[in-house]
């Protein structure tokens, strides 16, 4: 009888609930599917600011007026910060996120005190958990998985 191949472990995280965007809006009970919700607040937000400050620049440059073709400039970054905001970046954060992890990096109290200095550790320190069952239920299949071992001359059958 041949040995059996382990199969190589695949862990997949399906649990990214909190963090995973609001993409639905419900009307009454028709759910609007497609808005990303923290992006759309993000472009909302500039689009305020950068309308305010586009009036009240054009209340000094007559260019800056309202025309089919400064509508683009008007409504154009708005837009694209919609879309920028809600994209991934290589590092797999969206822009939110990768600003949260900056803010964090640099303005953390340790380094704003000179506290946190970036070098490596000198000495790496291995810890290992060993686990014997307890269980008679897993105690018999331990004891079979060992005899079997022994029986293939594995590593397994090592007395402990």
């Amino acid at each position: 009888m041949s040995q059996d191949v382990p199969e190589p472990l695949v862990a997949y995280d399906h649990t990214d609930l909190v963090n995973r965007p609001k993409r639905i809006w419900n009307w009454g009970n028709i759910p609007l599917p497609g808005l990303l919700l923290p992006a759309l607040g993000a472009a909302f937000g500039f689009g305020l600011l950068w309308l305010v400050a586009l009036f009240s620049l054009a209340a000094f440059l007559p260019f800056l007026g309202m025309s089919i073709w400064t509508s683009l400039l008007y409504f154009g970054p708005p837009i694209a910060v919609y879309f920028v905001w809600g994209r991934p970046l290589p590092s797999a954060l969206t822009l939110s996120q990768q600003l949260v992890v900056w803010a964090d990096w640099w303005w953390q109290p340790k380094r704003l005190q000179g506290l946190a200095a970036d070098r490596e550790p000198e000495e790496l320190r291995w810890q290992v958990i060993l686990w014997a069952p307890g269980s008679p239920r897993w105690q018999s299949r331990y004891d079979a998985a060992r005899r079997t071992a022994a029986e293939r001359g594995t590593a397994f059958s090592a007395r402990s």
